[in-house]
């Protein structure tokens, strides 16, 4: 009977270790990144623009962000900027250099990521690049004021190209898009001008596109998504549908993220979502309705409601306990984050962006696998952020470095075991974080070093 207890046991534990890992194991993990070199960062994919980290000290420009496999980050250097998608292959100490001899480059644990070619010096300086450093490129950013010389200079290099994301800001069009993604292959794209997509057909070259980001136009996406097989992420900014409009999205098999930023969507019922989808995020986008569709994806990890006004009422995936990463709404109530916390036992990521109806963050301590903590909340609302001793990370608004360090000193003392770092959210008008995000950050940072001047 003794032995029959014990295996019984044995095999108990054993399914229990197999039910735990899966739990666990439901979508990619989520790595904390150590980036040094740069004065501000946001995860696009969670967060567009509204909450990302930045330096403690202007000395010591090094900064701390979660992201999963995949995720596209914006990254500064005070005026300078760049677009990187997370690797983790590349570690999660990211050691970033840039570059403004000949042409706008940056480096990445010294190799070289990332170049913008805007004008002859810089077409010069990429042409005298050797094949090793070509085919160490991450990403490629162009000027359509430029197509004309860019791609016979492109062509050169096409097979260290293939595979290089391509970031398109400018809104003159290059000649003949097509004949540049086939040129170039790129796993990701990012399209300010989305008229640029070129009319589907059987010369499309989005075989291979992993990652798309485009702004407002959508009859153009509706064409292209019947090309875009193996498209893993969308980033759709500033969209406003029109009336009976949907995103025809459920051909995408392999679609696992789709994020949607300051659009006038007002329900969920114009999205075909695909069974496929892991992570939804839907940031700025005041009013929704239909969120009960949201049940009808069942392999959701990931759901950010960032700078989302007026969401009633809150609703989770079927499958709650598998949700790990969630943003919650503005307008979410303090009994709502109360019910919210005692029903998610996974979630290791808890975002809360201006959420005024939280009184305290007591219902916290519920959430034993809790990591990761960004909050732009006031002092007041910061109750029993002491007691939170599993976290690793903890991201709080910059102000309160600034106006209460003795306090900060004091939570880094109660939690010794947590990156306790400042993060900062930009405000952006729809549709505009390509052109804007740059200009804001800086008066951002001319602001920030006048008051500590001040102090």
């Amino acid at each position: 009977m003794k032995k029959i207890a014990c295996l019984s046991l044995s095999i108990c534990t054993a399914f229990l270790g197999i039910f735990t890992g899966c739990r666990q194991a439901h979508g990619p993990r989520i790595d904390i990144l150590q980036i040094e070199g740069a004065s501000w960062a946001s995860n696009v994919t969670t967060s567009y623009g509204w909450f990302g980290s930045s330096p403690e000290s202007e000395e010591h420009k090094k900064l701390t962000l979660a992201a999963s496999d995949g995720d596209l980050l914006y990254v500064m250097l005070d005026d300078l900027d760049f677009y990187y998608r997370y690797d983790s292959k590349d570690g999660t100490n990211l050691e970033l250099t840039f570059d403004t001899l000949g042409a706008f480059s940056v480096y990445l644990n010294g190799e070289l990521n990332y170049i913008k070619l805007s004008e002859p010096s810089s077409l010069k300086a990429f042409s005298l690049l050797t094949e090793p450093e070509i085919a160490q490129l991450s990403t490629l950013n162009l000027h359509g004021s430029l197509a004309e010389e860019i791609i016979p200079i492109l062509q050169e290099h096409e097979s260290e190209l293939q595979g290089v994301g391509l970031v398109l800001e400018n809104g003159s069009p290059f000649p003949d898009l097509n004949e540049l993604l086939g040129v170039c292959g790129p796993k990701y794209l990012i399209l300010h001008n989305s008229n640029q997509l070129p009319e589907p057909g059987g010369e499309t070259n989005f075989k291979g596109l992993e990652l798309l980001w485009i702004e407002e136009n959508i009859h153009s996406l509706s064409k292209t998504v019947a090309c875009c097989g193996d498209l893993e992420s969308l980033i759709i900014s500033g969209w406003e549908p029109l009336s009976g409009e949907i995103i025809p999205l459920s051909a995408l098999t392999m679609l696992s993220n789709l994020t949607l930023a300051e659009s006038k969507l007002s329900s969920l019922e114009y999205i075909d979502f695909p069974e496929t989808l892991q992570s939804l995020n839907l940031i700025s986008c005041d009013t929704l309705s239909h969120m009960d569709r949201i049940r009808n994806l069942p392999k959701l990890w990931r759901l950010s409601l960032t700078a989302c006004n007026k969401i009633a009422p809150m609703t989770l995936p079927a499958n709650p306990e598998s949700l790990r990463w969630i943003s919650l709404p503005e307008n979410i109530t303090h009994q709502e984050f109360e019910k919210l916390c005692l029903g998610l036992p996974g979630v290791e990521v808890v975002e809360a962006i201006h959420c005024e109806g939280i009184e305290d963050l007591l219902p916290l301590q519920q959430l034993e696998q809790l990591r990761i903590l960004a909050l732009q909340l006031e002092q007041e609302q910061l109750s029993g952020l002491d007691s939170l001793n599993q976290l690793e990370l903890l991201i709080l608004t910059d102000d309160l470095f600034i106006d209460n360090s003795y306090w900060i000193s004091e939570l880094r003392y109660s939690l010794p075991s947590t990156q306790v770092v400042p993060g900062s959210g930009l405000c952006l008008g729809s549709g505009w974080l390509l052109l804007l995000l740059p200009l804001i950050l800086v008066l951002h940072t001319a602001m920030r070093r006048k008051t500590q001047s001040g102090a």
